[in-house]
Order: C-alpha cells, then sequence, then structure tokens
C-alpha cells in the first residue's frame, strides 16, 4: 500500500494499528508501543494533507504538486514524527487542548501518546515498555470514540 493520498495515509494508519493490536497481543510490547502511536502520526499527517488542499502531498513523483511553489519546503516539514509539532500544523491543537480537558479518555491517550511516544521508540531496548501502558493505549486507540476518530471527524 502507497502513501499518495490521505485515503491511503489513513488506511496504512489502520493498518497499522491492527498490527499493533496483534503484537500487543502475542507480548511484544514494544513494538506495539511503537506501532501504535505511529497509527496516530500518519492519521494527523492525512487530516494534514486534506487541510492544506494536496491530497498527494506525499507523492513526491506527483509533477503537479512538485509544481506547487513552496511544495518541498512543506515535505521538509512535515517528515517529522513529533505529533506536537503534526498537532500543530493540523491546525487542531486548541481544539484538541479543550476536548480533552472535557473528555477524560481522550485526556488518558493524549498522556500516553504525547508524553511517552516518539519516532525513537523503535530503536529502545524490548522492555522499555509497560505492558499496562500498552494496554492503555491500544484500548484507547481501538475505541471509536477516541483520538484517531476524533481527528478524521474534524
Amino acid at each position: 500500500m502507497s502513501m499518495n493520498n490521505p485515503d491511503e495515509i489513513r488506511k496504512l494508519a489502520h493498518q497499522r494499528l491492527k498490527e499493533a493490536h496483534i503484537l500487543f497481543e502475542n507480548k511484544m510490547c514494544d513494538g506495539a508501543f511503537y506501532l501504535a502511536g505511529y497509527s496516530v502520526e500518519m492519521t494527523l499527517k492525512a487530516k494534514i494533507c486534506e487541510r492544506i488542499g494536496i491530497p498527494n502531498l506525499y507523492d513526491e513523483s506527483d509533477k503537479n504538486v512538485n509544481s506547487i511553489k513552496g511544495v518541498g519546503e512543506i515535505r521538509k516539514f512535515l517528515k517529522t514524527h513529533d505529533l506536537f509539532t503534526l498537532l500543530i500544523f493540523s491546525g487542531f491543537k486548541n481544539q484538541f487542548d479543550e476536548a480533552k480537558a472535557k473528555d477524560i479518555n481522550l485526556a488518558k491517550a493524549n498522556s500516553l501518546l504525547f508524553n511517552s511516544w516518539n519516532e525513537k521508540a523503535r530503536y529502545k531496548p524490548c522492555g522499555h515498555i509497560r505492558e499496562s501502558d500498552v494496554e492503555k493505549l491500544i484500548t484507547s486507540l481501538l475505541n471509536k470514540e477516541e483520538i484517531i476518530t476524533w481527528i478524521e471527524k474534524n
């Protein structure tokens, strides 16, 4: 599966979340944790593509997109894995802060993701993350009322 437009990015994000769940069920918590966070990262990136109106932003072979002035700079900024930065680029930061203040489950997902996850998790030794934390994260992400669904709906 490629990552050339928001729908493909979203499908891949959901696939990575399913894979995270399978890893967790098989006691492979570190990989599950990484993929769960990565699924949120991709969901934010899909939303950014939609919001800035460049559906094929990640398709670097698309000549039409490449001809847009400044698209190379946008791509550089969006190669980040930092969830806070992506939340800001998505335009959701203030809205998300308000929503998590009203919803304890969204606040819990926020705490696990934004305080514990980063792309360097894939390089950490096995056992660096507690199984109970991974279970909370996977459960919250699979819940249709949580952060991935929230991003997609807003």
